[in-house]
């Protein structure tokens, strides 16, 4: 039998396909459902941990923080005993939990795609808005004051410029799709190669980055955090990029050198930053990149939408049907 772990909402709003899959013949049996306790202070029956194969982090156990669902959700995953399988509605998994639980032996999925198109909107919204000095138009009506932009900084078009997209995965492949239209050279940076099917000029593999560095204007950074993106971008690789490049980070902070970029915005080296992600989140106070003129910030919610709980939890269904089957999950994260 499978004894999914999963939030009320969850249930209701999938009843019909939860008994449709549940009836799917295959080695688990049926599924049993059990809730994440919706009080403040409850707390799972212990007949109940001690039963729980299958969980699902869905989007909607966030929606009201005060309960801490998601929190009982990751506690009862590191306790059950017989927990087999996780899946997460989010695409990143380099908290430590999901290491975690994959050292004892629990296959962890998680949903890429389900919030790809957002990120990808908001970057391409954040490299218009600095290509075409909207911030600086901002300053100016916060000011009630009708500015122009200065005759000797009038923004280039950006057809012809070129954008190097660092992760070319779900989010990266729309970002890439999104931009051709606009005319600009793109470069796609990842492990196996890529071209006009992906939506990119051209393919390097991430250690011939540095090659491309000084022909790009805009450098958007899509990758997870992994030991080999970690501080990826540091001071040398800022140094190689033109005057007046900009950088978009909606992969992961730790993947830029957050010291040496306020260095190259304040240096005017770089022309400036849309940065989603951050080494501490969230970004304290006293952070330099809260004033700094030439960048954007959002707290960590390049992706929001309406629809990304709705995608998350098809894949889920999805791969929920695959499991009833009797085969593994077509999303598994890899240890590494």
């Amino acid at each position: 039998m499978t004894v999914l772990l999963a939030s009320r909402a969850f249930f209701e709003r999938y009843d019909a396909d939860v008994t449709r899959i549940s009836a799917i013949p295959g080695p688990r049996g049926p599924i049993e459902r059990v809730e994440v306790p919706e009080e403040a202070d409850g707390r799972l029956a212990p007949e109940h941990m001690e039963r729980i194969t299958v969980a699902f982090s869905s989007g909607d156990l966030g929606d009201r923080p005060e309960l801490g669902m998601r929190r009982k959700l990751y506690g009862a995953a590191r306790r059950a005993p017989h927990l087999e399988w996780l899946h997460v509605s989010n695409v990143g998994t380099d908290d430590p939990i999901y290491a975690e639980l994959m050292a004892k032996g629990i296959a962890v999925s998680n949903s890429p795609g389900s919030n790809g198109e957002p990120i990808a909107v908001t970057t391409v919204a954040a490299l218009l808005s600095m290509a075409r000095g909207l911030p600086f138009y901002a300053e100016g009506q916060r000011a009630r004051e009708w500015r122009g932009i200065p005759r000797t900084a009038l923004p280039d078009d950006i057809r012809g410029q070129t954008v190097t997209i660092v992760g070319l995965g779900t989010i990266g492949g729309y970002i890439a799709a999104f931009l051709r239209p606009f005319g600009m050279h793109i470069i796609g940076v990842r492990r196996t190669p890529a071209g006009a099917a992906e939506g990119v000029d051209e393919w390097v593999s991430p250690d011939r980055l540095a090659e491309v560095l000084p022909r790009t204007q805009w450098l958007v950074l899509a990758a997870p955090l992994t030991e080999q993106t970690r501080g990826l971008i540091n001071a040398q690789a800022l140094a190689a990029l033109p005057q007046g490049a900009h950088i978009l980070n909606v992969g992961r902070g730790p993947v830029v050198d957050e010291d040496a970029l306020i260095a190259a915005l304040r240096s005017n080296h770089l022309g400036g930053a849309y940065l989603d992600v951050f080494n501490v989140e969230p970004l304290p106070s006293e952070s330099p990149l809260w004033d700094l003129p030439n960048v954007i910030v959002t707290p960590h919610e390049s992706n929001v939408s309406t629809n990304n709980t709705p995608r998350a939890d098809a894949i889920f269904l999805e791969e929920l049907e695959r499991w009833q089957r009797g085969e593994q999950p077509s999303r598994l994260v890899r240890p590494e």
